[in-house]
């Protein structure tokens, strides 16, 4: 009796022991993206610099991904819009793109007075789309136009244009986060720096100014001061991220806390054992076999 009761005791241990392998397994393991690649993407949209004064030139680069050879793609990519409705950056081009990444560039050149030409100094939005069959993939990216040469002014982007920036994992920047640290700390875009907006003015040292410094606040107001406050103390590439961290969240783009920024594991979610996928159907199992043994049990006492 005592080595059937053994028996079911380890089988019960065994059992626990796969399905909660499994379900630990499951839990850490990386999902693959939604995105993956069995579509086209725009990988990057960029412009050779940021900001741009008039009769300059302006280069511009986009990388589309296809997952195989397609023929008959449009692109499209057109903005800096005048308050004339004329379009100074206009490109089109119907192409056949190749499996992987495939690179498309063009000149253009602004109008010699910005003024006459309906352009006043500010932030401009250069939309791109790749158009095939049914399918439009669309991005934006922004440049800023001054008055005059080597003025330095905040480029306003888009949650979209920042997502886009992180995911490249380029060095030539740094994502800044100016809200308080009791709000900065439960939630905050993944990799942000923090230094609260009343902080900033006595602490610009701890920045590298020749990088790309990208702001956000809340909505966006407070880090409209901060690039302010940037560029006073000698920032020359800074960019306000519009609609802050709210307009982040309404994306659907991932935060962190800062509880999981420091863990040793990226990504881990301290998600209940109960909610780990296999436990439900271990415990299930599990509670047949020892209903089985009583049973058994009940008929060899009688």
């Amino acid at each position: 009796m005592k080595k059937k009761r053994l028996f079911v005791v380890l089988t019960v241990v065994v059992l626990l022991s796969a399905f909660a392998g499994a379900g630990i397994q499951n839990a850490f393991a990386s999902t693959p993206s939604a995105s993956g690649d069995d579509g086209i993407k725009i990988v990057s949209f960029s412009t050779d610099k940021d900001v741009y004064s008039a009769k300059e030139e302006m280069d511009v680069f986009l990388s589309v991904y296809s997952p195989e050879d397609i023929s008959d793609v449009l692109i499209k990519v057109s903005g800096v819009k005048s308050r004339k409705g004329v379009y100074y950056v206009s490109y089109s081009s119907e192409q056949n793109l190749t499996a992987g990444e495939n690179n498309v560039s063009f000149n253009k050149t602004l109008p010699s007075c910005s003024k006459c030409a309906g352009i006043s100094q500010g932030t401009y939005v250069i939309d791109a789309s790749v158009t095939h069959d049914d399918e439009v993939v669309t991005a934006t990216h922004s440049i800023a136009i001054t008055s005059k040469p080597n003025t330095i002014i905040t480029v306003d982007i888009g949650v979209e244009e920042a997502k886009r920036m992180i995911d490249s994992e380029s060095e030539d920047y740094i994502l800044l986060d100016v809200r308080t640290e009791e709000v900065y700390d439960p939630a905050h875009i993944p990799g942000a720096l923090s230094i609260p907006l009343s902080e900033l003015s006595n602490r610009t040292e701890e920045l590298n100014t020749s990088k790309k410094i990208v702001v956000y606040s809340v909505n966006g107001s407070n880090s409209t001061i901060a690039c302010d406050i940037l560029i006073k103390n000698g920032s020359k590439r800074v960019y306000n991220v519009l609609g802050g961290i709210n307009a982040w969240n309404e994306s659907g783009y991932a935060v962190v806390s800062t509880a999981q920024s420091n863990s040793d594991l990226p990504g881990f979610n301290a998600t209940s054992i109960l909610e780990v996928p296999g436990f439900e159907a271990a415990f299930a199992i599990a509670a047949l076999l020892v209903v089985a043994y009583r049973v058994r049990r009940r008929r060899l006492d009688e």
